[in-house]
């Protein structure tokens, strides 16, 4: 699944063949979701794992030349301190890491980072498998430096432990995180199945953090749902853009359209991401042939467009596109194509905001660097990192909402298609 080939056409001004597949799952969102769902992907390039090291220290060539010759500096200061500080100090390839995360804070990307060996090992190990957690989508706030909590998924662990969207994590079984990161956390939460972790939450309508014990299990969230709701709407949700993504989209779309619906409704509410390639076939299936997804840029200022190859299924029937604050990445890159070409709504919440690709580098260690080289736009040139995609018709979905089984987003969609919200789903 790391490296599949990639099948969407990019066309782009730079006349450019980088044909790599993508791996643009919002990071801080599905590192997480591979701990708690079992899911995938983390964001990044990975046509391009490298494993080659890079130029060694002390060679006058490479891309950081210009700062070897302020190195003696550093030098200078680690000698003194290692020298004569009184008291214990890291291990040298702790000290190591820590510099370099000390650099990397500087240029105030979450979504560039570095993983210890260690870590690096606990990434690859959940690219390959299926994982038991708390359920629930995390990420990491900026603002309080610690775990924020993205999307419990309902009747999950966390959510039936009353864990909620949007509170705070700051200790995992007594052990504060805070200033810490998001994979280290990430590896005091997971473990196997019916075992227990105390979580310390921070709810900004409390007044006091308090513990949460949440039992962990193996969560299994289907790729794609489908039913009739409204009467004769179709209804369509994909949880994930994995390998077959496209195809299953196109065939739940072509088995309902054998229903003669009267619309359809795509919800991508909590879809992280996953695969580009995925992003663009899914698109395929409800734009026409060629037409522009995505404009994806790059630190040289050459770009890439991609484009849609396969015919649609969808003719010209209605279609309401369902987010939310947890539909991220691939998710945004479909919404939005269907947004700018004006294909249908979009209803919900204003989308996560990640639209930035990752390219991870394996280093001599087995440590990896994982750095953003390049940004994503809409078809419309919109950029979408950090501010996301505003739907056409905002709908809160609140807790209470939740706890009493209403899902006003989605009323409110088959209401735009002239549906009846009181009439019982049809599977």
């Amino acid at each position: 699944m790391i490296e599949p080939e990639l099948n969407a056409r990019a066309v782009g001004a730079s006349k450019s063949t980088r044909m790599r597949p993508l791996l643009i799952t919002c990071l801080s969102i599905v590192v997480a979701g591979l701990l708690f769902v079992g899911g995938l992907g983390i964001g990044f390039a990975a046509g391009k794992w490298s494993d080659a090291p890079p130029v060694a220290t002390g060679q006058d060539e490479g891309a950081a030349a210009p700062l070897r010759a302020r190195f003696p500096l550093f030098w200078e200061a680690i000698d003194i301190l290692y020298r004569d500080f009184y008291g214990e100090l890291p291990a040298s390839d702790e000290a190591t890491y820590a510099a370099i995360r000390g650099v990397l804070s500087q240029v105030e990307d979450p979504n560039t980072s570095f993983m210890s060996p260690d870590e690096a090992e606990f990434f690859r190990t959940n690219l390959q498998g299926s994982f038991e957690g708390i359920g629930a989508r995390v990420d990491w706030d900026m603002n309080f430096d610690t775990v924020r909590i993205v999307e419990p998924f309902e009747n999950q662990p966390a959510w039936e432990a009353g864990i909620r969207r949007d509170d705070l994590i700051t200790h995992i079984d007594g052990e504060e995180i805070i200033g810490t990161d998001l994979t280290s956390a990430i590896e005091k939460i997971r473990g196997p199945k019916g075992t227990s972790v105390v979580l310390t939450i921070v709810r900004l309508t409390e007044e006091q953090p308090f513990d949460v014990e949440v039992v962990r299990d193996r969560i299994e969230i289907p790729t794609i749902e489908t039913e009739t709701v409204g009467g004769d709407i179709a209804y369509v949700k994909l949880n994930t853009f994995n390998e077959n993504a496209g195809q299953l989209v196109r065939n739940a779309v072509t088995a309902a359209l054998e229903q003669q619906p009267s619309a359809l409704i795509f919800d991508l509410r909590g879809n992280p991401g996953g695969l580009l390639r995925q992003a663009v076939e899914v698109a395929s299936v409800f734009l026409p042939k060629g037409e522009k997804v995505l404009i994806e840029r790059f630190a040289d200022g050459k770009q890439d467009v991609y484009v849609t190859e396969e015919d649609p299924v969808m003719g010209d029937l209605p279609i309401v596109v369902l987010v939310n604050e947890g539909s991220a990445s691939a998710s945004e890159i479909v919404a939005g194509a269907i947004q700018d070409r004006k294909r249908g709504q979009l209803v919900g919440a204003t989308t996560y905001g990640k639209g930035s690709v990752q390219l991870p580098q394996t280093l001599s260690d087995g440590s990896i660097l994982r750095v953003t080289i390049a940004r994503w736009f809409t078809p419309d040139d919109r950029t979408i990192d950090g501010a996301g995609l505003a739907p056409d018709v905002a709908v809160e979905l609140t807790d209470e909402d939740r706890q009493a089984q209403r899902d006003p987003q989605l009323t409110k969609a088959i209401e735009l298609l002239g549906g009846d919200p009181e009439l019982p789903p049809v599977q």
